[in-house]
């Protein structure tokens, strides 16, 4: 009897955990999480006006997590969603990172408009990529995706999508300071 009620136990306590973690992962899959740390502030005005941002009527809605954190397994996503949390949260406690300063060096040493955003995030949404209505030079440049002849992702063409022209918009902030 008393290894019955242990079992019992360890099973309503592991459902509980993975209750309260499950509730844990959606409240933090928000974009107001995202942006409550004054350093991504930045980075939700320019998606909220963005195409996949707030304002935009008509557009398809992304979160945070819908472009950056993977779509291609639970574990992939848990995973980066932890160590990309680790390390925001460190660059916040530390005040490393925080500064319009920092982000306008950051981008300037990438190439242009290369974000880390995640191909399997555009593809949940966007599934069909040849179809009607779409200009034939989008058509020739999709399928040339789609099969595998170019390099290109997603965010090398539609690289405004997400926030707009992120560079440009850091460098006005950084001037009327």
């Amino acid at each position: 009897m008393k290894l019955f009620f242990s079992f019992l136990i360890g099973f309503v306590l592991a459902i509980l955990i993975a209750l309260f973690s499950a509730a844990q992962i959606e409240n933090t899959n928000k974009v107001s999480f995202c942006a409550s740390c004054h350093e991504m502030k930045i980075f939700k005005e320019t998606w909220a006006k963005s195409a996949h941002g707030t304002i935009h009527k008509g557009a398809i809605r992304a979160k945070c997590v819908d472009c950056h954190l993977p779509h291609e397994g639970l574990v992939k996503y848990l995973i980066t969603k932890a160590a990309y949390g680790m390390n925001d949260y460190y660059a916040h406690v530390t005040g490393k990172k925080a500064t319009i300063k920092h982000w306008i060096e950051h981008w300037k040493k990438k190439k242009p408009y290369v974000h880390k955003a995640y191909e399997s995030g555009c593809k949940v949404c966007h599934k069909e990529l040849i179809g009607n209505g779409i200009p034939i030079k989008a058509i020739t440049a999709h399928k040339a995706y789609l099969i595998g002849e170019t390099k290109k992702t997603c965010v090398s063409c539609h690289y405004m999508v997400g926030h707009g022209d992120l560079l440009a918009t850091l460098m006005q902030k950084n001037k009327k300071r």
